[in-house]
């Protein structure tokens, strides 16, 4: 577990199996590489946990069992049950469903169950090149708001409809720049885009947009019809554009709501009781 917290705690992916330089390759200007499938089994798969992204290669394996110890004894009973509760715990922060523990601890410990990589994907073990959403509702500094954050290939982001009495109604993203900070704090063209990109709001005028270590935040206040529109989204995101006719964007692709919609929906009726 402390293995995963490093590697998560650097900003690292997990993968099962390896490259290898392919020997036939040696003349070649460039020397090609050979994904090897590998097994991830027992406490291997802790530390596949810490990744921030976890990637399943085909032909892989993900084997799981019972801790045990080596000398059992009764007083294995009070440590047993310690370290399940920080096994728990360890799961939870790395984001992946408790049902990974209930998996695990079904399966004696002198067998091993290979679970499907489907399987993986349903309890958020295996993510690929994107994590689910996931939301909350925070309140700080006397504002409240609800937040939907992911990783993906393009970084860590946030996604935040708030509220505040000073300020009212807002938007809010937090968005991993990968060295592009230049580009998402000059490029003239920012929207909130919702549904996919069905719908768009122009805050070019009126976003505030700043650099905080390797994150770039862009936030605009909004009318109470923009809220509502963000609250009952199916997803929402922020696009940073040169033009509008620009075909590529800087940001955060729309973020679906899946998961969010009920603190989305009560967070809006309960300072707006106005439900369309």
């Amino acid at each position: 577990m402390e293995i995963g917290r490093l590697i998560r705690a650097g900003w690292h992916s997990t993968s099962i199996g390896r490259y290898q330089l392919r020997p036939d390759s040696a003349s070649e200007p460039v020397l090609r590489r050979e994904l090897t499938s590998g097994q991830c089994l027992s406490a291997a798969t802790l530390i596949y946990l810490g990744g921030r992204l976890r990637y399943f290669p085909e032909a892989s394996k993900f084997g799981v069992h019972q801790f045990s110890y080596k000398n059992p004894s009764p007083e294995n009973l009070f440590l047993s049950q310690a370290l399940s509760a920080k096994i728990s715990n360890y799961i939870a922060e790395m984001g992946v469903s408790l049902k990974f523990l209930e998996v695990s601890t079904a399966t004696p410990n002198d067998k091993m169950d290979l679970i499907d990589v489907s399987e993986l994907r349903k309890l958020g073990v295996v993510t690929d090149g994107q994590t689910n959403v996931h939301w909350s509702v925070q309140a700080k500094n006397s504002t409240l708001y609800v937040r939907g954050e992911r990783d993906s290939l393009y970084g860590h982001h946030k996604v935040i409809l708030g509220y505040s009495k000073a300020f009212g109604f807002y938007f809010w993203a937090v968005i991993e720049a990968q060295g592009r900070e230049q580009e998402l704090t000059s490029f003239g063209l920012v929207e909130i885009v919702l549904n996919g990109e069905a719908s768009r709001v122009d805050i070019s005028a009126r976003c505030e947009r700043a650099v905080y270590g390797i994150y770039v935040n862009i936030i605009a206040k909004l009318t109470t019809k923009e809220a509502r529109s963000i609250a009952f989204s199916d997803s929402f995101g922020v696009q940073v554009r040169f033009s509008d006719e620009a075909e590529m964007f800087l940001g955060v692709s729309a973020v679906s709501t899946d998961g969010g919609r009920e603190e989305l929906a009560t967070f809006f009726n309960t300072l707006f009781d106005d439900p369309p």
